[in-house]
């Protein structure tokens, strides 16, 4: 029998989907501001009342009610089982579905407290550079680069002092901070058991995911030294494939996004935002690979990619261009912009200015103009060779668009400059993959055929509490009132913006005996333990359980609230239910005192408890 997907997995696939593509391939959709809308495919209706959220991965139809994500839309619209629309988005996406033989999930392990300690990290860094003896060249640097406090602040940069052990007053158990110190790539641990910092000497720059959690960090020399830039290695928090430095910073300036424009340094990045462009992101030590660009345009449509000049940036132009083309469609726009040899955007912006800076963002060329610009330079199509040629360049690419209007448009000016027709110009290539496709075909190694039945049951989840789970004594439905509506605020808000999560320690929702608690504990979960999560996905992790169908209702809720006010209402929120979970386990101590049934533990506890409850005084 077949085992079951892990849930992680799942998260992970409704992560890297575009619900937006996944529908416009079935029902063709419209632009309606920041979403996208058509004429519901559930219901018969003249006036589109469907709407597509690109920011929660979300749909609903404001005329028959129905709503969901990725997976949602394919079981209903398609017909399909759950696990057949899992493996169809899974095909889609070049992804393999695993499968597991226990009911363990290992890929997901509990990191909270890495990104804890990330945060003491960042925090540390922070205070040496306003404080420390040796960071005085350090802000004499960042002035002669002309940058501010203010923006200093902004990005959270820091300073790494050159010695050598700077992080170990981050923990009293100093074997486990050592071990998570090397684990998050912050100390380098060696055989003999010693360790020391991987940043010393260095101006800091937090690497940060979209909810603000600190990944890793680069460092960048502040005098002679190699390498210039030092990145933090691959670790379970970090990955530079995906990552993209100041992506929670550009979508803490701005509320609406048009354009994101992708840079090579993080000093670029800070001195756009310095002269009044925030809409920038950095690659880390990489070239911008399909995640980024996949994160990238479910925020935005519009991409430039801003590059050197030089031979270089134009191979590194050529790299970025094969990664888009695949993800290209008539909704979204791919620019390149080339700088004057030499120069970088951190350099160009203080030489021309805001406003000159923006103007040659606006003229950049588009992706497929300079393709053709590209090609067309390696031919000379003067010669009887030279159209023969220009196919034959041109076919790789041809190959990776997807969109049909731009594939036909594509292979139309293609034809039209070697002198071919639409027509002739498909035969040509369709014949010579034939050709290929044969010779494959002949060298290959028969496989055997991948089991088609799976175990439907095995992906079940477990949790079944409702959010509106009845009470059965006075006691319950005084406690159930005291907090129900804290609770279905909280999930609401959660649910539509996980972003909004405060960064504070939440254990002690585990300990409330309540089902919206729970619902409450397992968000919050979800969300430390993925990078990129939508409502989609969130809403996802209670399918077929009696809680579904309340959260799809709390998704699609108005929440009347601006979104730069979510999450401070969130921790007024948490800040109150504590509160109230902490006098609910007094009163149920105080109450086995008064019968004389207390441990001694128990005893003790209370007397904590009570000392905390001064806090909330």
């Amino acid at each position: 029998m077949a085992g079951r997907i892990p849930q992680s997995f799942i998260n992970e696939l409704l992560a890297r989907v575009d619900l937006v593509e996944v529908i416009d391939r079935r029902v063709p959709l419209k632009k309606a501001g920041r979403n996208y809308s058509a004429c519901c495919p559930f219901h018969n209706e003249k006036t589109p009342s469907f709407s597509v959220n690109p920011d929660k991965q979300f749909y609903y139809c404001f005329g028959c009610g129905v709503s969901g994500n990725a997976l949602t839309f394919l079981m209903e619209y398609e017909g399909q089982e759950f696990v057949a629309a899992i493996e169809d988005l899974a095909a889609q996406n070049g992804m393999e579905v695993p499968r597991e033989t226990t009911g363990a999930d290992p890929h997901f392990a509990q990191n909270q407290r890495l990104y804890e300690l990330m945060e003491k990290v960042a925090v540390c860094y922070q205070q040496a550079l306003k404080s420390h003896p040796q960071a005085k060249k350090a802000i004499e640097y960042l002035k002669n680069r002309g940058l501010s406090g203010e923006i200093a602040k902004q990005y959270g940069m820091g300073f790494a002092p050159a010695d050598w052990q700077n992080l170990l007053h981050l923990g009293k158990d100093q074997k486990t901070l050592i071990d998570d110190l090397d684990t998050t790539g912050m100390m380098i641990k060696k055989d003999d058991g010693r360790a020391y910092d991987r940043f010393r000497d260095r101006i800091m720059f937090p690497i940060r995911n979209r909810r603000g959690q600190v990944l890793g960090f680069g460092g960048r020399v502040i005098d002679k030294g190699e390498p210039k830039y030092l990145n933090s290695p691959e670790t379970p928090l970090f990955h530079k494939g995906r990552e993209l430095y100041g992506i929670y910073e550009m979508r803490k300036q701005l509320r609406n996004i048009e354009q994101i424009v992708i840079v090579e340094g993080y000093m670029d990045v800070v001195a756009l935002a310095q002269f009044g462009i925030p809409n920038s992101v950095a690659t880390l030590g990489t070239a911008t690979t399909s995640d980024h660009l996949h994160t990238l345009f479910r925020i935005c449509p519009n991409i430039v990619f801003c590059f050197d000049g030089d031979k270089a940036g134009r191979k590194a132009a050529l790299r970025a261009l094969t990664h888009a083309l695949p993800l290209l469609k008539n909704t979204r726009e791919v620019r390149l912009m080339f700088l004057a040899d030499g120069e970088d955007p951190d350099s160009t912006v203080r030489k021309i200015g805001k406003d000159a800076f923006l103007e040659q963002m606006a003229n950049a060329i588009t992706l497929f103009d300079y393709l053709i610009e590209h090609l067309t330079r390696q031919v000379d199509m003067n010669t009887f060779e030279g159209p023969a040629k220009l196919v034959h360049l041109a076919k790789p690419f041809i190959s990776e668009i997807k969109e049909p209007i731009l594939l036909t448009r594509f292979r139309q000016k293609i034809g039209q400059l070697a002198g071919l027709s639409e027509q002739q110009l498909a035969e040509i290539i369709d014949a010579e993959q034939d050709s290929t496709e044969q010779r494959i075909s002949n060298q290959s190694v028969q496989r055997s055929p991948q089991p088609s039945n799976y175990d439907n049951q095995s992906i079940e989840p477990s949790f079944s509490q409702d959010i509106h789970q009845p009470v059965e004594n006075k006691e319950e439905i005084k406690q159930d009132s005291r907090n129900k509506t804290l609770f279905r605020r909280a999930i609401a808000l959660l649910l539509q913006h996980p972003d909004a999560l405060p960064p504070a320690e939440l254990n002690w929702l585990s300990a409330f005996d309540e089902g919206g608690a729970a619902i409450l504990w397992r968000l919050v979960q979800v969300i430390n333990d993925n990078d990129s999560v939508t409502t989609g996905v969130l809403v996802e992790q209670f399918r077929d359980e009696e809680a579904y169908a309340h959260l799809i209702k709390l998704a699609n809720i108005d929440l009347h609230a601006h979104v730069e006010n979510i999450q401070a209402e969130l921790c007024e929120i948490f800040k109150r239910l504590e509160k109230n979970c902490l006098l609910d386990e007094i009163d149920r101590l105080v109450d086995k005192v008064r019968q004389r049934t207390a441990t001694p533990d128990e005893k003790a506890a209370l007397s904590q408890l009570l000392a905390a409850r001064k806090e909330f005084e």
